[in-house]
């Protein structure tokens, strides 16, 4: 699986993923595999932290899902190289501005608060299907304005798509349905006009010309697909490392701000979305290797996250580690992840409201998997609370 590296393959387990991506990283700092028409591999976290730095070499345009379905629109601003990535992210950061979500915030953890509650009292429950998903749809439907209808069809849409992107010669069995809601939203966006950010970006104009629907499907569905499932695999991720870590749970309860700590490292160590490619636009070297003009790169984030080179004793979880939020788990560069600021508050948000209530601990081991060769899924993490103190 090294020497044919294959991100796709169903042995790529989340399990095997780890020890696949080390040896990959440390046979050399290039590793082609013949898969595809051929991939470079970058997994060294200079490297990748350098071709993410490099727009102009190592570039977005041909989409950064490989492979890809025929006639699957781009996503808005990741697939996208400047100059229309500025203007497209331009577009996008007004939500996920500091001000914006300071004024977010109460109720983010008012929604927290009203998914936990029930499950405490409970005292059991599934802290993904009852909480981690709901709260991060939740959360994005707050932020951007999304209809409770589409609030309730994204999950199933996204994991649709997922898991035919990369198969399906073309888009024909699994955008037409994901269009048709985002067609919904702009339509009764512009139908009930009012102070939230669906609205306003559904009535923008550029040069005096409102923008098109296909930049609106763009941005929306960036926003309906990566707004939820990341912080819900990152949520995930760190509720499964608190429920099998009960003195872990005991030290955040007794030292609330360890929270931040928790979040960085757990992102640092998990990356939440393994890899994301570029094509160069030119012939490159790296570490004395020359990468042609025009080749698939694979940026292997979590290889890079856990690199020694970079991060002593990588593959261990250390929440007071000094320097996790170097990690590259949000990319870096012209495409740092817009909401990242936001997922750091929904995973913080969620881990302090569950310090209002018993410890919890695992009842099944969950088993993760990916989602299109690059999302690490909990389907489920089912946990029993213990009595009140």
């Amino acid at each position: 699986m090294t020497r044919r590296f294959d991100h796709h393959d169903p042995d790529y387990t989340p399990e095997a993923a780890e020890i696949v991506n080390s040896e990959v990283r440390e046979t050399g700092p290039v590793v082609r595999s013949d898969r595809y028409g051929g991939m470079w591999i970058l997994s060294r976290y200079e490297d990748v932290r350098e071709a993410l730095r490099d727009h102009e070499t190592f570039s977005s345009g041909a989409g950064v899902h490989f492979p890809r379905a025929e006639g699957m629109p781009k996503f808005a601003p990741i697939d996208h190289d400047p100059p229309e990535q500025r203007v497209l992210r331009k577009l996008m950061m007004p939500p996920m501005e500091r001000a914006a979500l300071r004024a977010l915030e109460p109720k983010i953890e008012a929604l927290a608060a009203s998914l936990v509650e029930p499950l405490a009292a409970r005292r059991a429950g599934d802290l993904v299907g009852e909480l981690a998903q709901p709260f991060a749809i939740g959360t994005l439907g707050l932020a951007i304005g999304l209809s409770d209808e589409a609030q309730h069809q994204i999950r199933g849409l996204t994991v649709q798509m997922w898991r035919r992107l990369s198969k399906d010669p073309d888009a024909s069995g699994f955008w037409p349905a994901f269009r048709d809601l985002l067609s919904a939203e702009i339509e009764r966006a512009r139908r009930e006009p009012g102070d939230y950010y669906l609205a306003r970006l559904a009535e923008t104009e550029i040069g005096g010309e409102r923008i098109s629907d296909d930049t609106l499907y763009s941005i929306i569905v960036s926003y309906c697909v990566a707004g939820h499932d990341n912080p819900m695999n990152s949520i995930a991720r760190a509720l499964w490392l608190l429920a099998r870590d009960p003195a872990l749970q005991e030290r955040l309860r007794a030292e609330p701000d360890l929270a931040d700590g928790i979040v960085e490292e757990s992102l640092r160590r998990w990356c939440p979305a393994d890899r994301l490619t570029r094509v160069t636009t030119r012939e490159v070297t790296v570490g004395g290797v020359t990468i042609p003009e025009g080749a698939r790169v694979v940026l292997l984030f979590d290889a890079a996250n856990r690199d020694p080179r970079r991060f002593a004793d990588p593959d261990a979880f250390d929440p007071d580690r000094a320097d996790a939020r170097d990690h590259v788990s949000f990319g870096h560069g012209i495409h740092h992840c817009i909401g990242a600021n936001l997922a750091r508050t929904e995973i913080r948000t969620v881990l302090r409201e569950l310090l209002n209530h018993p410890p919890f601990t695992l009842v099944d081991a969950p088993e993760p998997h990916f989602e299109n060769g690059r999302h690490i899924v909990f389907p489920k993490l089912v946990v029993r609370f213990g009595e009140r103190s």
